[in-house]
């Protein structure tokens, strides 16, 4: 099945690409996640090409929405596969999102290695890679002790609101949804 599917896995066209990747989370979901964490790795790392690494943090977002909380067992290690794809900074956000709120309320010790560099991007960038940036803190949020939460949320809050005064739709939706997970944290309800 890999073998099928590998020349897709860095196609110039993003709907191939993404086919693909819903493609290898149903094989994931069929022969078990661990079988595909070194080829996950191997591609995530690809110097090859950037659709490469792309597709291969898509595959783990996919897996991430396709087996839900059976992803916890292996959480750990696919946080790490796509934290060396951080620079890919999108669809690793998104894919740290879908990997958070396939894990709730489980599983913030996996995304310590990857909470700073997602802090310091919501500071920095704007646009969509903010956006991306703030749906991956906002899911990560709800799994933190209160204490920690609280922190987040509190020194959060001002990007959020500037941010909800955008003219983006997208931008709106997403602080809306991180707003929510603010006030299902005991310490801000």
């Amino acid at each position: 099945m890999i073998a099928a599917m590998r020349p897709d896995i860095d196609n110039i066209d993003e709907y191939v690409r993404n086919t693909t990747a819903r493609a290898f989370s149903v094989v994931a979901s069929a022969l078990g996640i661990p079988a595909l964490l070194p080829f996950l790795k191997a591609v995530c790392q690809s110097k090859k090409s950037w659709q490469a690494r792309h597709t291969g943090i898509k595959i783990c977002q996919q897996i991430a929405i396709l087996m839900g909380c059976a992803v916890l067992p292996h959480l750990t290690a696919l946080v790490e596969i796509i934290e060396h794809g951080l620079k890919v900074r999108t669809i690793c956000s998104l894919s740290l999102a879908a990997l958070a709120e396939a894990a709730a309320p489980y599983g913030i010790e996996s995304f310590d290695s990857v909470l700073e560099p997602l802090w310091r991007g919501i500071h920095t960038h704007r646009g969509k890679v903010l956006a991306a940036f703030l749906k991956a803190i906002g899911f990560i949020i709800p799994l933190m002790d209160a204490q920690y939460a609280n922190y987040y949320t509190k020194n959060s809050m001002v990007i959020l609101i500037r941010e909800f005064q955008s003219p983006d739709e997208e931008m709106k939706k997403i602080v809306l949804k991180v707003r929510g997970f603010a006030r299902a944290t005991p310490c801000m309800a």
